[in-house]
C-alpha cells in the first residue's frame, strides 16, 4: 500500500470513528410554518418529534416549547426552546431561537398570503445560527390549501458548517371539516452552498400530516416523516399541541 493510499485510509477511519461517537442529531420538530400574523395572540405551544431507534442509532426524543405574540397584523415574535433525550436518557439542552415574523402580504380574496421570518438561535453543543426563510400560503378553493417554506442560514461557532445552509418545505392539505385538515407535508434539507452532494447526501422526508382545533383555543396535530433519502431518519413521529389565550 502506498503512503497516499495509507494516508487517505487513515483519515476515513478517524472520520468513522468521530461519526461513530458523535451524539446523534435532534429530532425534527419543524413545520411548514404559516404566514399568518394577528394582532394580540398570544400563543403557547409544545412539540415533540421522536426518531426511533434502527439497529444502527438509538432512539431520539426532542421536545420543544414555545411562546409567541403578535404585536400587530404585521409583526410576531416567538421565542422557543429545545432539549433532547437520547435513547431513553435524561434530557439536555439544546439550543433558545428567537424569531421575528413579518407578514408583508395578506390577501382574503383568493390571492396568497406570505411573510418573512428572521431568527437568532443559541445554541449548547451545537452551533448558534441566524437565519431568515420565507413562507407562502395559497387558499386553491374552499377545500385545498398549499403552503411553501424556503430558509437560507449560516452557522456560527464550534463545529459550524460552512456556507450557506439551504432547506424547503410544502405542505398540501383540505378541509374535512370545519376545524380539521388532512394533507402531506416535505421537508428538504439541502446542506450547505459549499457542500450540497446529491439526494441520497441530503435529508428528504415526505408523510400525511392531520390538523384539528378543538374547545377554547386548543390546536392539535400530528404527522410521520418518512425518509426518502439515505441521509434522512428512516421515520420521525411528530405531535404538536398549542393553547391559544
Amino acid at each position: 500500500m502506498t503512503a497516499r493510499h495509507t494516508a487517505f485510509s487513515f483519515r476515513h477511519a478517524v472520520a468513522a470513528a468521530l461519526l461513530a461517537t458523535s451524539s446523534p442529531v435532534l429530532a425534527n420538530t419543524g413545520t411548514v410554518f404559516s404566514p399568518d400574523v394577528k394582532a394580540g395572540e398570544m400563543a403557547l405551544e409544545f412539540r415533540s418529534s421522536l426518531v426511533p431507534e434502527d439497529g444502527s442509532s438509538p432512539d431520539v426524543l426532542s421536545p420543544r416549547l414555545h411562546f409567541q405574540y403578535g404585536f400587530s397584523d404585521a409583526w410576531r415574535a416567538r421565542i422557543i426552546g429545545v432539549q433532547r433525550s437520547v435513547d431513553g436518557g435524561s434530557f439536555d439542552y439544546r439550543y433558545t431561537r428567537v424569531e421575528l415574523q413579518w407578514q408583508y402580504r395578506e390577501d382574503d380574496d383568493g390571492g396568497h398570503d406570505a411573510a418573512l421570518r428572521f431568527e437568532a438561535q443559541l445554541g449548547s453543543g451545537t452551533p448558534d445560527r441566524l437565519r431568515i426563510g420565507w413562507t407562502g400560503k395559497k387558499d386553491i378553493n374552499d377545500r385545498w390549501q398549499l403552503r411553501a417554506n424556503a430558509l437560507v442560514g449560516r452557522q456560527f461557532g464550534d463545529g459550524a458548517a460552512s456556507g450557506l445552509s439551504l432547506e424547503t418545505r410544502f405542505e398540501a392539505t383540505t378541509r374535512l371539516s370545519a376545524n380539521s385538515r388532512l394533507g402531506l407535508e416535505m421537508f428538504n434539507d439541502l446542506n450547505t452552498t459549499e457542500d450540497l452532494g446529491g439526494f441520497d447526501d441530503q435529508e428528504h422526508q415526505l408523510g400525511p400530516i392531520l390538523k384539528a382545533r378543538f374547545g377554547d383555543g386548543w390546536g392539535f396535530n400530528t404527522s410521520y416523516l418518512v425518509g426518502v433519502s439515505d441521509a434522512a431518519d428512516d421515520g420521525n413521529w411528530r405531535l404538536l399541541i398549542s393553547k391559544n389565550f
